[in-house]
Parts: C-alpha cells; structure tokens; sequence
C-alpha cells in the first residue's frame, strides 16, 4: 500500500507555522496593572514611576516590553512630554511593529510637536508588512517550515515511491519557508536600531557642516525626529534624518532609540 506523507506533513506544517506566530511577548506582572489603574485615574507620575520601575526591573531589562513602553510613553504623554513620550512609542515599535495603538500615539505625538511622520511610519511594503506580522513570527516560523521540508526532502529521497512530486513539495517548503525567514530578518526593525537615535532636545538642535559650535548651521533637526548615527567623533555624531539632511549635532541632543540596558 502506497504511503501518504502529506497526510502528516501538513499538520506537521501548520503546527510550525502556529507555533511561529504565537506571540513572545513578556507577560507584565501585577505591577504594571496597578500602574494601569494609576494611569487611568489621571495619575500619570505615579504610574510613570512603577513603568519606569518595570523597564529597569531584571524581567524586562534585557528584552523589553512593548506594552510597558507603550504605557510608559501615555503616562509621559499625559504628563505634557511630548518628546519622551516619542521615543517610548517608538521604543515600544520597536519591540513590536505590529502594535497600532503605539504607532497611533506615536503619530499624534508627532503632530503635536510639528514633526512629519518619518520612517517607519511612512507606508510601503515594508512596514504594511511589519503591520500585520510580527518579524520574529516570519523568522520562527519561516525557519521550521524551512527545516521541515528538509526533514521531508531526506524522506522522499530514502522511502517514499514516485518521489518526484514529493521532492518537489519539500522544496517549495524550503524555499518559502528559509524565504520566509530571510523576510522577516531584513524588514526586522531591531536589525538597525543600535545606529539609530531620536531628538529628545527640547530645542530643536541645528545641523553643522563640522563638529564644532562655531561651524555653519545648514538646518535643524525638530524634536522627536527619528535620525540615523553615521559617525562619531567625540561628543558629536555625524547623522542623516528621513529627509535626507545630514550633519553634525551634538550627542546630548538626542537619545540611541535602542535602550541601553538592551544594547548591553
């Protein structure tokens, strides 16, 4: 009797693929409810303090929380900093892109400090994508349907009579699965984050042709604009924002997006 492996290898599949899209986020203890309820009752300082608490706490220091940064940046909100509160949104996008009441805030934020919405927040492929999937879903998943249709290739190739049609199965799980993994580590967010910073200066900073005060401004940077670093020197950092400008700012201007406890 002819063997049917594709009555186990979907389930096995869809398994995988489940699986890889269950969510990692990092429970919030009972604190962070307190905090909410604090939050929700107008006082914003005191819940500003436990979610700073928490972010600093061993459970969430090395992976973050992006519900916690979430929080953290309404609190700030409430408490009329615009600015810190932008960079906590963006920090809790980070973490997860797929959070829309957090690229919401970050964009009412943003307006209300006269800043354009800059990537990520612009759409395109990519970060429609990063809307509606998380990147570590199309990495874990994507990588075990990837090794599945490896495990079933050796299968068809050893056991399996008329292999042809089985073979090229596994290959098409290969292909879309390893596909689906390099996806999801190429529009990752995290993968550039350790060069990125946000403006957190309440003074727009100027932009200088050298590192040095006295040199020549050629425009400002406003406060809550996302930049990249593409240099250091000493206390100042070579940048390029959204727009294309580029130049000096000094680096106490601006805030690395990556939490350092994180970085670490």
């Amino acid at each position: 009797m002819t063997r049917r492996p594709s009555l186990f290898l979907f389930p096995l599949i869809y398994l995988a693929v489940a699986s890889g899209v269950a969510s990692l986020r990092a429970s919030i203890p009972e604190d962070a409810a307190s905090a909410n309820s604090a939050l929700s009752a107008g006082n914003a300082s005191s819940a500003l303090s436990t979610y700073q608490l928490l972010l600093d706490s061993l459970q969430f220091a090395k992976s973050g929380s992006p519900e916690l940064w979430y929080d953290r940046g309404l609190a700030e909100e409430k408490m009329g900093d615009s600015i810190a509160s932008s960079l906590s949104f963006r920090r809790a996008l980070l973490l997860d892109p797929t959070l829309v009441p957090a690229r919401k805030a970050l964009t009412r934020v943003l307006a209300s400090l006269g800043t354009s919405p800059v990537a990520p927040l612009v759409p395109g492929w990519r970060d429609q994508l990063l809307a509606k999937i998380h990147p570590e879903a199309m990495i874990v998943g994507g990588a075990l349907v990837g090794w599945l249709g490896i495990l079933f290739l050796v299968f068809a190739i050893m056991r399996v009579p008329r292999r042809a049609s089985f073979i090229a199965v596994a290959l098409i799980a290969i292909i879309l699965g390893h596909g689906f993994c390099v996806v999801g580590s190429f529009i990752d967010p995290r993968r550039l984050a350790a060069s990125e910073a946000v403006i957190t200066a309440k003074s727009a900073p100027a932009l200088r042709a050298t590192p040095a005060d006295s040199a020549e401004s050629s425009g400002t940077l406003p406060s809550g604009s996302l930049i990249t670093i593409l240099s250091r020197n000493g206390m100042w950092w070579y940048v390029a924002d959204g727009s294309g400008q580029t130049g000096w700012i000094l680096s106490t201007t601006a805030t690395p997006l990556l939490p350092s406890s994180v970085g670490s």
